[in-house]
């Protein structure tokens, strides 16, 4: 494999995809790789077939990374075609964790430890993620979601120290909606700019689309 400048730990979401465009459209010249993970999700298929969609458009290679995570979880919900999960789930809790029964512990420590593994064994410098921290987030940040935010920008942190060590080669783990203090109408905003189909993309985790989960609620607010 040539030298490669960059990746994108993608998802087949909207923020992901949209980084995809976005990094392409900014380092046209420059090598950049598409990384997903398969942890077993039923969802993953979908997911693949778009973004396998959206590289071939520009014309960047995908590559899987495959993981067992069905031992981490209470239930089967995320590897169950058609479970749904239950739509009267508390939302707005922060000391309640929403989805007990299917949350994966660590599951992003996981898939970006495992993608720091593929980028330093072929020299990638720079491994993106297209996540984004709300606001109340923040405000929140000394509460559960300090232990459970990993998508926050204490977890970037986190895994950039841990990127220097047990690695051949450190790679830089970056979030750039952090970067540039973009929330989701801004990422939705550029990815219109920018040309994407963001109807092709899939934020559920689960199959069909439960349309009860905060993925799927926050589709639908902010794709109007």
């Amino acid at each position: 494999m040539s030298k490669i400048s960059r990746a994108v730990l993608a998802t087949g979401g909207i923020d992901s995809t949209v980084l995809l465009y976005y990094l392409k459209n900014k380092y046209p010249e420059d090598a950049l790789i598409a990384l997903t993970v398969d942890y077993g999700h039923v969802a993953f298929a979908k997911q693949h077939e778009l973004l396998t969609l959206h590289c071939r458009r520009l014309g960047i290679v995908l590559r899987t990374i495959t993981m067992h995570l069905r031992n981490y979880q209470k239930r089967d919900g995320l590897f169950t075609e058609g479970y749904k999960p239950n739509e009267n789930d508390p939302l707005g809790d922060w000391n309640t964790r929403r989805y007990a029964d299917f949350f994966i512990e660590g599951r992003n420590m996981l898939m970006v430890t495992q993608a720091l593994a593929f980028c330093s064994s072929f020299d990638v410098d720079e491994l993106h993620a297209g996540y984004l921290y709300s606001e109340e987030e923040w405000k929140n940040r000394h509460t559960v979601k300090l232990l459970t935010g990993d998508n926050s920008p204490q977890f970037v942190d986190a895994i950039n120290v841990l990127a220097q060590m047990g690695f051949s080669y450190p790679v830089r783990f970056r979030a750039p909606y952090y970067e540039k203090r973009m929330d989701k109408a801004t990422v939705i905003a550029l990815g219109k700019k920018l040309c994407v189909d963001l109807q092709s993309t899939y934020s559920c985790y689960f199959v069909p689309e439960c349309g009860v989960c905060d993925n799927c609620l926050l589709r639908k607010e902010f794709l109007k």
